[in-house]
């Protein structure tokens, strides 16, 4: 069974039982802690949608879960890493899947491939094949159309996943009236300072303090505030001095715009650094990626994310589990504290059988009965396999 601890920071006092909760003397968070392992989550399975069956690139990852607005239909859209064949030569390649659920998240079926791999030339150096990949959806219905935000980039069908051109990442935003149509829809496309001009972008985002930095954006996510009518996109800025990341520039800034009309002609306004260097050091990394924005049950905006730091001897990002904070505003970006100033870290969630490069990758919609969507993964220098799990916890 599930053992999760609530657990309040200034009390020592531990009931002991399979949910232990402790009354704060003050407004300090009560933090529900998960070890991802056993019988603690249920594995998230798609009939109709199994795992390619090669020993060291499959799985699903990347959630993105979210309720339609007119109907009980709950959506995910998740990464499906894969193989894809050039001539006989096998690429390492991901697309991304596209589920529903029409009983709260208790039974999933299998829609479609929302977005494939394209085969092309690099338009960055036209004599280079291989595929433009997609991962890292973003889902969000609003009112009476759906979005979603990916990221790109182009995988050489020579040096594959480990070769992929830094100047080739950009994010696309998709606009569609359901979320099938969303392969089709209309698009605009985001770039960062290192974007090469082939990917056709629309607009170059580069925040005040990265003007003479090289990077590209990453790990995009989307809110929709009704208040305002403001479409708000959240990223994650990947700054490089050659092949390591500057940690502490890896910092999550908000954008937003008015999602009027075709995305392409969207114009993104720069709101601010919602998580620096010392925000990523109080939750135990170097900086948060892969975030998601939900509201919890009490109506609250929430912030999901996973702290990072940088592996030397594995050359890599390790992920350190999920996280869950509040959030006070997106549009001056700023996160929640409590009276003793500390952040309100509402879920930690970790996996004691994750390898040294980590597990993460999370989505919640409250709405689904599956609790938040954990991603776990095996990543070594040559393979990756990734699982999703139901945790069953619903902040």
């Amino acid at each position: 069974m599930k053992r999760l601890i609530l657990l309040s920071i200034l009390n020592l006092a531990l009931v002991s039982c399979q949910k232990s909760e402790v009354v704060s003397p003050d407004d300090t968070t009560q933090t529900i802690y998960l070890d991802c392992v056993g019988s603690n989550c249920l594995e998230f399975i798609v009939p109709g949608d199994p795992y390619q069956s090669n020993p060291d690139f499959y799985g699903y990852a990347d959630p993105s879960i979210r309720k339609s607005l007119n109907s009980k239909t709950l959506w995910v859209a998740y990464s499906f890493p894969h193989y894809k064949m050039i001539g006989s030569n096998p690429v390492p390649s991901v697309s991304i899947h596209l589920s529903k659920s029409e009983d709260n998240g208790t039974n999933w079926s299998f829609v479609k491939t929302l977005f494939a791999p394209d085969q092309m030339n690099n338009p960055a150096d036209p004599g280079v094949t291989g595929f433009l990949d997609h991962e890292t959806v973003n889902l969000l219905p609003v009112s009476d159309y759906w979005l979603a935000v990916r990221l790109n980039y182009f995988i050489p069908e020579i040096g594959g996943y480990s070769a992929r051109p830094g100047n080739s990442f950009h994010i696309t935003v998709l606009k569609a009236d359901s979320p099938e149509n969303l392969t089709t829809g209309d698009k605009g496309t985001i770039g960062g300072s290192l974007t090469h001009s082939g990917w056709n972008v629309n607009q170059t985002l580069i925040p005040p303090d990265l003007t003479s930095d090289a990077f590209f954006w990453n790990e995009p996510a989307l809110y929709y505030d009704e208040a305002n009518s403001k479409l708000y996109l959240i990223m994650v800025a990947f700054v490089f001095y050659g092949p390591k990341p500057v940690m502490d520039k890896n910092k999550t800034y908000v954008y937003s715009t008015s999602p009027t009309g075709n995305p392409s002609t969207w114009n993104w306004e720069y709101k601010g650094i919602l998580s620096d260097a010392s925000i990523a050091s109080e939750l135990g990394g170097e900086r948060i990626s892969q975030p998601d924005i939900a509201k919890g049950q009490d109506g609250k905006l929430l912030l999901i994310l996973s702290p990072d730091d940088w592996n030397y001897e594995k050359n890599d990002f390790n992920h350190k589990g999920c996280k869950v904070v509040e959030i006070i505003s997106l549009e001056n970006p700023s996160l929640e504290r409590d009276s003793q100033g500390k952040l309100r870290v509402r879920v930690s969630i970790t996996a004691s059988d994750a390898n040294d490069l980590g597990s993460a990758a999370s989505s919640y919609d409250p709405a689904s009965n599956t609790g938040i969507l954990f991603t776990k993964r095996a990543k070594t220098d040559t393979s990756l396999t990734a699982n999703i799990w139901k945790t069953g916890i619903k902040p």
